[in-house]
This record gives C-alpha cells, sequence and structure tokens, in this order.
C-alpha cells in the first residue's frame, strides 16, 4: 500500500492514482462523464437545491445539492455541513457516472469527501 505522502513526493509513482484529484469544472464534468467516472474529482461552484435528510434505515445524516458554475453537477455528502443555498464551495470527491444508494439513485454526480467553502 502506498502512503499519500510518498505520492507527494513522487507524484508519478505507480499506485498514486487514487491521491490525485483531476481539477474541473462542472461543465467539463457534463460535456464528458465518461472521462471522468470512477476518478477523484476538486469542482468549485455555488450551491443550489440543497437538500439535508436522515437515512431510512439507521437515521445517518447526508445530503445532496447540485454544484453549478452554469452547468450543475449533482453531489452527494454522507453528513450534514454548514454550507448553504447560494453559497461557493469546493467539493472534492469520486465522479460516479451511476451509484445507488440505499434508496436514492445517483447519476452523474460527485460522492463528495470533503467541502471546501470559498470567498
Amino acid at each position: 500500500m502506498i502512503h499519500a505522502f510518498t505520492c507527494l513526493l513522487f507524484p508519478l509513482f505507480a499506485g498514486c492514482g487514487p491521491f490525485i484529484d483531476y481539477p474541473a469544472t462542472a461543465s467539463e464534468i457534463m460535456r464528458n462523464p465518461a472521462y471522468y467516472s470512477g476518478h477523484s474529482v476538486a469542482v468549485t461552484g455555488r450551491v443550489h437545491a440543497m437538500r439535508q435528510f436522515l437515512g431510512i434505515s439507521m437515521g445517518t445524516p447526508a445530503e445532496t445539492f447540485l454544484l453549478c458554475d452554469g452547468t450543475c453537477v449533482q453531489v452527494f455528502m454522507r453528513e450534514h455541513t454548514p454550507i448553504r443555498e447560494g453559497d461557493r464551495v469546493s467539493v472534492r470527491g469520486k465522479f460516479l457516472t451511476l451509484r445507488h444508494i440505499g434508496r436514492m439513485t445517483l447519476r452523474n454526480g460527485i460522492e463528495a469527501g470533503e467541502i471546501f467553502p470559498r470567498s
């Protein structure tokens, strides 16, 4: 197993793929979803259609929203965050063309690992 620090020092080292983000815009991702599918992406945009909820089976907090920069991409996060409608944020996570999460289906969306506020 490759340690993340090793990948910082030697980014082209074999096995560093999981630690590399593909910087992209929502527009680029939606123009070519197959290219980004399964890759870790970093996308910045404005939050729209924020929806926070609790999972049905275990009551786990989660949220979905659209991240927009002219074109929108759906984002799913497995916890509630302090972001609000209209906030500008950066999202890091895995882009998936299709993912079933409980009863929800995520199509052409990002399963977020981290969300950072931007000014």
